[in-house]
């Protein structure tokens, strides 16, 4: 959920790409983003039915016009992203970020971070921006009620905090989700540098 495990690099080329090379682009994009782009590319459009069903709703906003180097960015400033996996579930709007973890990876409370000032998500904003996070909320249950999302119960993770290693408290400057408990091979399997 936390950026340093989401946030990664693509590289793209092609005819259709007329950015500079080696420039790189900053805005908000997400994998969703890859099929719209492809059929925009390839000219195609997205079905209305797959063998008598109608599929589920095209979620990306297509690449095309950004790698054509007319716009920064697929996506609108009112435009948002949201997700979830294992229960844990988030939402992004521009530098806004909503995010609702189990713990121990989380506090099993919304905490609300400003990615362009604490882009490692260490300052939860939530109490001193009350306004921000009612109006992800919103979006949030938006994206919920358009995607069918059932998120499971706490019986699912019951017992977990206890199973897993212990985090190091967070103190300033230092990462909070390294583990106490990390394995330490024994001393017959590390290799010894003198031999």
């Amino acid at each position: 959920m936390g950026e340093g495990g989401i946030r990664n690099g693509l590289i793209v080329s092609g005819p259709i790409v007329k950015r500079p090379a080696g420039s790189i682009n900053r805005g908000l994009m997400h994998v969703a983003d890859i099929m719209p782009t492809l059929l925009e590319v390839a000219g195609a459009s997205y079905p209305k039915t797959v063998n008598g069903q109608e599929p589920p709703p095209l979620l990306g906003k297509s690449w095309v016009k950004m790698l054509a180097g007319e716009e920064e960015t697929p996506r609108a400033a009112q435009d948002y992203l949201a997700w979830e996996i294992f229960g844990n579930h988030a939402v992004r709007q521009g530098d806004w970020k909503l995010v609702w973890q189990y713990k121990p990876y989380g506090t099993e409370q919304w905490e609300l971070f400003n990615l362009a000032a604490d882009p490692g998500e260490r300052h939860d904003l939530a109490a001193q921006q009350p306004e921000k996070v009612k109006a992800l909320l919103a979006l949030w249950d938006d994206y919920v009620r358009a995607n069918n999302v059932i998120l499971p119960n706490r019986v699912l993770w019951e017992g977990q905090a206890k199973q897993l290693p212990d985090r190091y408290p967070v103190v300033d400057g230092y990462p909070p989700l390294l583990y106490q408990k990390q394995f330490i091979p024994p001393p017959n399997m590390l290799a010894d540098p003198k031999e």
